[in-house]
């Protein structure tokens, strides 16, 4: 179970999901919410940089993190095993205050966790079938010729044709949860290594409370109590 709202985009190849998900960035976003997007790349040898750019080079060079600064751009290139990595550490790239992510791929992630509603791409009745035993909590299908399905609950979308149907289903589905992320966004986090520690709020309450005293006691620190805090244990490397 996140604390963030999520929705995933998930099925086969070249169904619509990349549409889908433009579609619904672009609705979520003329409607006033915060969206962000994480898209799943399965090309081993893929990489957002240029080779030869400086950045590149630097890169080749052994920096495990480069940032590239644009006047109207920041870009993070992270040297890292991607296999490795679980959905909440990659989540946790994103910033807290982003009200809605929508999930392009990352099906053997989000598959049968049912606090992620799912957009299924398909594109023959066979995919619908497959996909009605892989995913949990299935929102909708898309397909581009929504009558070469199987009968099923769910509604069977073509974005193209009618992406406001696509956009007000998941406008719907977020919007109670973005209400709710609101009123309770958490005012003190704790990450150990790279794990986020949930918190109910009655021991956010405690830990919060008791670092704002502490803090607030120091010499030179100006605490005004609506300070958000924030605790990260590293286990230290020895030799």
């Amino acid at each position: 179970m996140f604390n963030r709202v999520i929705v995933a985009v998930v099925g086969s190849s070249n169904s619509g999901k990349t549409t889908a998900v433009e579609y619904i960035v672009k609705g979520l976003t003329e409607k006033g919410y915060t969206v962000a997007s994480a898209k799943r790349i399965p090309e081993h040898n893929f990489t957002l940089d240029t080779e030869g750019k400086d950045t590149y080079r630097q890169a080749k060079a052994g920096a495990q993190t480069v940032l590239s600064v644009a006047p109207n751009e920041l870009g993070i290139i992270r040297k890292v095993n991607t296999k490795k990595l679980s959905l909440e550490q990659i989540i946790s790239e994103i910033p807290e205050e982003t009200d809605v992510i929508i999930l392009e791929g990352f099906k053997s992630l989000v598959g049968e966790d049912l606090s992620i509603p799912k957009i299924v791409g398909i594109k023959t009745p066979d995919d619908m079938t497959e996909s009605l035993k892989r995913y949990k909590n299935i929102l909708a299908f898309i397909n581009h010729k929504a009558e070469q399905t199987v009968e099923t609950e769910y509604p069977v979308i073509d974005p193209m044709k009618d992406p406001k149907k696509l956009v007000d289903l998941v406008t719907n589905t977020v919007a109670v949860q973005v209400e709710r992320k609101h009123k309770r966004e958490q005012k003190i986090t704790i990450q150990i290594e790279d794990e986020i520690v949930p918190l109910g709020d009655f021991v956010q309450d405690i830990v919060r409370n008791s670092v704002i005293a502490m803090v607030s006691s120091l010499k030179g620190a100006k605490i005004k109590g609506e300070e958000k805090v924030s605790i990260v244990i590293k286990r230290l490397k020895r030799g």
